[in-house]
């Protein structure tokens, strides 16, 4: 099946049918693609000063809806896969700043509802194919679990995983540049991991346990294969399924398979870049050739902003842009640290080649996909995901879908943004781009940054002291957030302890946020 062109869809059009009444199967497959450290400026569709082509995921833009202010929930990885998979943000878990770390255990507590859990209740079969970084409990020697690696025992089964919180198959390396390295399956490693690999074996690369002969190079391609091959054999199955597509790519390591290593003629970084479009093709095409594109909804984005390991000045010598229309980079409060690409695309009933500038936050995946299967979520769960059908659909919404959008950067640093303003409660990036923040605090610059985005995207111009009144606001917005345990509407739900990395100084200059009544 060749892929639809708009002149199909005005044809459609022609015979009577919308794209608000189409017919259409009242249970679709779902599959969600996430890019790994992969801002917007990433995909050649939204950024013309690009230098490079992503077709495939062009294409979806080209077919689907594409929403211009999306965001990750954090700057860097764990935080944000912890929100897609349960609707809320992170900083409500134990994970306050940073990432889950080597050996941690689950970062999803066990009576939480999650994404794949919700298309189970429904009847779907569930797939997860890659990169999970969410915490496992490592079966310890002689009977229990351990978070000490010399303990741990790689032929046992692992638990805490896809398989303990609603996929029905799994398959993957885990953490990329992570040990052990040694392909899993389900709940137990395919080989045991006998060798060693060595820290800088390849940019990022830390050291552990390896199975002999392990090949960075061929993570994507084996991800890409399976996925594709997952979605041929559902050609004739009756149930629908949910696949979800966590790549490891175009994070560290920086590892192009020889189809794409030299394919630019730029950098590594550059072909590892386009052998990210590639596989999100492979998955396309695997879909038109079974003919299951016309009942299949895609989501493409990514986990947070692009990481500074692409080289962001070799690049630009050689005539590629990736950090060119926001300020910062992976891990930062500033808009380069969360602001993503987020594309759907769901034939007959999204209408192709259309834009949204409604501000979005990657927790909507859950409340939307409820939506689409047609199930509502309990008031413990997804608290901060906003159904994005009706924009979906085409239909006028009369206010802002979320009143705010909280990020959250590497160290915990808070940022809240209310329709054009936005609150960043660090006098620097907050992540890893210049200024951090000892050098911001020496350079005495103030302690909190307001921006109007819609007449400074850039965010240059620091608004704080001239708008008080705005700043006091959006802190007291923060604070009913935390306190409440939620953002859209419903009864409050409790945190999992108070977020700590609010620092000293920023507690005096607004004691709404120490409120002792918040959980």
């Amino acid at each position: 099946m060749k892929h639809t062109t708009p002149l199909a869809f005005i044809a459609m059009l022609l015979t009577g049918l919308t794209f608000n009444t189409m017919a259409a199967p009242t249970k679709p497959n779902v599959i969600i693609i996430l890019g790994d450290d992969m801002g917007i400026d990433s995909v050649s569709a939204f950024n013309p000063k690009m230098g490079l082509q992503t077709p495939a995921i062009d294409r979806l833009a080209e077919e689907g809806m594409s929403f211009m202010d999306a965001h990750s929930t954090s700057g860097v990885c764990s935080p944000t896969r912890y929100s897609v998979l349960t609707g809320r943000y992170n900083w409500r878990s134990r994970l306050k700043r940073g990432i889950v770390g080597q050996w941690q255990g689950p970062l999803i507590q066990d009576a939480r509802l999650t994404l794949p859990e919700l298309f189970k209740s429904k009847g779907y079969d569930t797939c997860m194919i890659g990169k999970w970084h969410l915490g496992w409990h490592w079966p310890k020697k002689g009977g229990g679990i351990t978070e000490n690696l010399d303990k741990i025992d790689f032929t046992k089964p692992i638990s805490g995983g896809p398989n303990s919180h609603g996929f029905d198959y799994y398959f993957g390396d885990d953490v990329p540049n992570w040990p052990p390295y040694a392909w899993r399956e389900n709940e137990r490693l395919l080989e045991n991991p006998t060798a060693q690999m060595q820290q800088g074996a390849m940019v990022g690369v830390s050291s552990g346990p390896a199975v002999p002969d392990w090949d960075f190079t061929a993570v994507l391609p084996e991800y890409a294969k399976r996925c594709a091959r997952y979605i041929r054999s559902r050609k004739e199955n009756k149930k629908p399924f949910f696949l979800y597509f966590p790549m490891p790519s175009p994070h560290t390591p920086i590892a192009p398979s020889s189809d794409f290593k030299g394919k630019t003629s730029i950098s590594d970084y550059a072909d590892f870049l386009v052998e990210t479009d590639w596989a999100v093709g492979e998955l396309l095409k695997a879909l038109d050739d079974t003919g299951q594109t016309s009942n299949t909804l895609v989501i493409f984005t990514c986990d947070n902003g692009t990481s500074p390991k692409a080289d962001f000045p070799q690049l630009d010598t050689a005539g590629v842009h990736l950090n060119v229309n926001w300020r910062g980079w992976k891990a930062d409060a500033y808009e380069g640290g969360h602001r993503v690409p987020f594309i759907v695309r769901w034939p007959g009933r999204v209408k192709p080649g259309t834009r949204s500038h409604e501000t979005i936050v990657l927790t909507d995946i859950m409340a939307t996909c409820g939506g689409v299967i047609g199930t509502k979520l309990p008031d413990n769960a997804a608290e901060d995901s906003v159904n994005l059908l009706p924009v979906l659909r085409g239909e006028h919404v009369e206010k802002p879908l979320h009143d705010v959008v909280i990020h959250h950067s590497v160290s915990g640093h808070f940022a809240i943004r209310k329709g054009q303003w936005k609150l960043l409660l660090c006098r620097g990036s907050g992540g890893w781009s210049p200024p951090r923040e000892a050098e911001a605090e020496n350079k005495k610059l103030p302690m909190v940054q307001l921006y109007d985005l819609a007449k400074d995207p850039q965010e240059n111009n620091n608004l704080q002291a001239g708008f008080p009144e705005k700043v006091a606001e959006l802190a007291n917005c923060l604070a009913k957030a935390i306190r409440d345990g939620r953002t859209i509407p419903g009864p409050s739900q409790a945190n999992q302890g108070w977020p700590n990395t609010i620092s000293k100084p920023i507690l005096e200059k607004f004691p709404q946020l120490a409120d002792p009544e918040i959980r």
